[in-house]
């Protein structure tokens, strides 16, 4: 999915909605050499988009994030009138911030749904 779909309304619920990756079944390498060339073939494309799908990671600075994340959230139960606080995460390019918002925007509660 291309980042600019997440910025539309049907991209993001396409995005919170997609199924999450299964892992492929790990075989032993008695296995991996008894499949024929096609079956082994699909078996290390399988593997290989797995791994270049990975995470995110629960680190503890993960964790630690999605924790402020959270708190910050339930804090803003104030009415639409009044003043709420905002989050603003900053830190060097390629560390994870989007992959971090991303991975706690996913597990919020559409409306409705709370």
């Amino acid at each position: 999915m291309d980042n600019l779909t997440l910025a539309r309304k049907e991209g993001w619920r396409q995005f919170v909605d997609a199924a999450r990756r299964q892992t492929p079944e790990r075989l032993s390498r008695r296995q991996i050499r008894a499949l024929g060339d096609g079956a082994r073939m699909e078996y290390e494309r399988a593997r290989r988009v797995w791994h270049a799908n990975l995470g995110p990671i629960r680190t503890p600075q993960l964790a630690a994030l999605h924790e402020d994340l959270w708190n910050i959230v339930d804090s803003n139960a104030q009415d639409g009138d009044k003043p709420k606080g905002a989050v603003a995460i900053d830190a060097f390019p390629g560390l994870g911030k989007t992959t971090a918002v991303l991975a706690f925007a996913r597990e919020f509660p559409p409306p409705g749904d709370q």
